[in-house]
């Protein structure tokens, strides 16, 4: 093993060992300085987007979901507004109403023309065998009547 007196240059302050010391011809460190990551030019609208539409986990019916930031904001403030009073569930409604929250949409396949059409047509069923039932036990109330 080397001692330090052996070193023909003197290893301190601002003097690093010469296998550590920058090459002739280099300048500098090669790899360059460490950059900070620059933020993203981006607007409002998409940051607003995006935190929107990062997903949260919240208990919804008793179990754990995974729900769009802007979803649970929605049934949040429904919910609040239940809880709330009269004036603070008008103002819930109108500012849904507003948005447009209560306007049916062909989109939505819970009520698309069709489904519509079988619900309807499903009540109707449904009336007709009550109506065939009350036939069926009028004439055990009809001296009653």
């Amino acid at each position: 093993m080397g001692s330090y007196d052996d070193r023909e240059y003197a290893v301190g302050k601002g003097k690093p060992p010469q296998k550590h010391q920058f090459k002739p011809g280099q300048s500098g460190n090669p790899r360059g300085p460490r950059h900070k990551k620059k933020a993203r030019e981006a607007t409002l609208e998409v940051l607003a987007h995006e935190a929107l539409n990062e997903s949260v986990t919240v208990v919804f019916r008793g179990r754990e979901v995974r729900l769009p930031k802007k979803q649970a904001i929605v049934i949040g403030v429904i919910n609040d507004a239940l809880a709330g009073t009269p004036s603070q569930r008008l103002k819930a409604m109108k500012a849904l109403h507003e948005i447009g929250a209560f306007n049916s949409t062909v989109e939505d396949e819970r009520t698309t023309p069709e489904l519509q059409q079988e619900r309807i047509a499903e009540v109707v069923a449904g009336l007709i065998e009550e109506g065939k039932r009350d036939e069926e036990t009028r004439h055990l109330f009809a001296e009653y009547e």
